[in-house]
């Protein structure tokens, strides 16, 4: 990214920020908020382990949204949504072989949702459907070659999003919250 647009970029990020505490001036930051809760509510004791979990998990879940939020705007110039970003990337990795079903508990979609999102990628050409092996019901969902050029455009489109966000922290730091996403989802994943 160059100086020029990495710091539009940064300062697109500070008009939207601006927008939104204009919009309502009254409402906190998140850390604002977080010391807000805690002060008001004493369901963690202070300093306590149970605290740290839940500012962490809080911080977790509204970062999460933040960023869809973010990629969906970027995705939007191009008339796609990080959803239907998640949809294809899930296919790709596949390998051919996922149903419908499987495709949805993967994404953490319910069914209904997913067939309506594979019915339009695939009326755009995107992907195709094909009869479950040993099973006539269940659909197995791949990527047509047209796909490939949507998820260059996608990647082209937001790396340069990522790249400004994450700008600030070292590969150490990247590699330190990886390894404790990596555990947290090792654990939501038990059954």
């Amino acid at each position: 990214m160059t100086s020029t647009s990495k710091a539009a970029t940064t300062a697109g990020a500070r008009r939207r920020a601006a927008a939104r505490k204009a919009a309502d001036p009254h409402m906190p930051t998140i850390a604002e908020a977080s010391n807000r809760f805690n002060q008001t509510h004493s369901y963690h004791e202070p300093g306590s382990r149970s605290a740290l979990n839940f500012h962490f998990t809080g911080r977790l879940n509204l970062i999460a949204r933040r960023y869809r939020t973010r990629l969906n705007e970027a995705l939007k110039t191009i008339g796609q949504t990080q959803a239907r970003w998640d949809a294809l990337f899930w296919i790709s990795v596949s390998g051919d072989d996922a149903t419908q079903s499987e495709l949805a508990e993967r994404m953490g979609v319910e069914g209904p949702t997913l067939v309506r999102m594979l019915n339009k990628l695939e009326q755009e050409g995107l992907v195709e459907r094909m009869d479950a092996p040993g099973d006539r019901r269940a659909k197995t969902i791949r990527l047509k070659p047209e796909a490939e050029a949507v998820m260059a455009r996608i990647a082209a489109l937001t790396r340069p999003l990522r790249d400004e966000i994450m700008s600030e922290f070292t590969d150490e730091e990247l590699m330190t919250c990886l390894s404790v996403f990596d555990r947290v989802m090792t654990r939501l994943e038990r059954e």
